[in-house]
């Protein structure tokens, strides 16, 4: 519903007037934040600016289109929850915390029918108001911002927006029963600190690197398999606000499940126990050239500021690649090793006969 009928535009006036300046527009929904981005020329920043907030501020969600909607959401529903991944990625989440961060972003199908206009209209009210949103722009002159900014946001409705509970970090385990899905497991820590703190989102990129470069993936047409009983590895790391997530996501062959969770556990503890000087400096280019690349695009890096802002109240790419430079061999061990303390969050989706119990993956951490 993103960018669709305010109440002063049309839904189609905000796609011809965004064509006409050469902007684009989109909108990313997370579980601590919603961004809505315009991207376009310099020269139109005021007009662009103004349709954003506009877009924001006034959104009318007409019954019809609100119906329209939702049709469409089902279907893409649909479509997720036939990825292991992506429902290990929400297992994640429900089995990790207590709070706001356990909700899914994929909500049960047969809850749509309660949206309604009325229903999003009242969440809008509540949550769209002045003092929970953030103006961030690149490639546009403060002054400039604030001159089409400032007197938009002084018409919004005042409040801090609505009061969540507090998310906190308990661990956990679950598992789908997915007849046919390739077999998927997860393990995960709490990694504390979150965005608010800068050295431990810099040091859990740089772990994320270190345990990616295992994967024999170097080039596309010369990929090989992985040893073991992982057909593929992927580090996840996901920073919200004061913590976050650090681990593993493996795909393995039916009735290989335990074998997987102990080599994705396996892989941490390794990191716990030492990081050589050339793999540490792999990592922090590694970690440095992906944050360059998730900012080198405008919309990349106002979503990198709007994040930092809600987070600490302030944006600074070069505290953060100052935070990486800066981190040693010793940061690393010991920053895994407080990692592997929390409790373990283990989900898996597929086949799971073969899936260990939690205490057992859980004490092989511990011993």
């Amino acid at each position: 519903m993103a960018f669709s009928a305010t109440s002063n535009r049309t839904s189609f006036r905000i796609a011809r007037e965004l064509e006409k300046y050469g902007a684009v527009s989109s909108c990313v929904a997370g579980r601590e934040h919603i961004a809505y981005v315009v991207e376009g020329t310099r020269l139109q920043a005021s007009e662009v600016t103004e349709i954003l907030l506009d877009s924001v501020l006034n959104q009318k969600l007409a019954d019809w289109e609100v119906s329209d909607m939702l049709a469409r959401v089902e279907e893409d529903l649909q479509s997720a929850y036939t990825n292991p991944s992506l429902l290990a990625h929400e297992l994640l989440h429900k089995a990790a915390f207590n709070g706001g961060l356990s909700n899914s972003l994929l909500p049960d199908p047969a809850s749509l029918g309660g949206l309604s206009g009325e229903s999003l209209r009242a969440f809008v009210a509540q949550a769209f108001v002045s003092g929970n949103i953030s103006v961030a722009g690149a490639g546009v002159s403060l002054a400039q911002l604030q001159a089409v900014a400032d007197p938009l946001l002084a018409g919004a409705p005042a409040g801090g927006g609505p009061s969540a509970p507090k998310s906190t970090y308990t661990g956990g385990f679950l598992a789908c029963l997915s007849p046919g899905a390739e077999p998927t497991v997860a393990v995960a820590f709490e990694a504390k600190g979150g965005l608010g703190d800068v050295k431990s989102t810099a040091t859990a990129a740089v772990v994320k690197a270190l345990l990616g470069s295992s994967r024999r993936e170097v080039l596309p047409y010369s990929r090989k398999p992985l040893e073991g009983p992982l057909t593929s590895a992927t580090p996840l790391v996901q920073m919200y606000t004061s913590t976050g997530l650090i681990g593993l996501m493996g795909t393995t062959s039916s009735g290989s499940s335990a074998a997987a969770a102990d080599a994705l556990t396996a892989k941490l503890k390794a990191l716990a126990s030492s990081t050589s000087d050339a793999q540490l400096a792999a990592a922090k280019q590694t970690a440095l050239g992906g944050y360059q690349s998730a900012i080198s695009a405008r919309s990349g890096v106002v979503q990198d500021m709007g994040l930092q802002l809600l987070a600490r109240g302030k944006f600074s790419a070069q505290e953060y690649a100052a935070a990486v430079a800066g981190l040693s061999a010793g940061d690393v061990s010991k920053y895994v090793g407080e990692v592997l303390k929390s409790p373990l969050t283990m989900v898996a989706v597929g086949g799971i006969a073969s899936l260990p119990k939690y205490d057992m993956v859980a004490g092989k951490l511990a011993a």
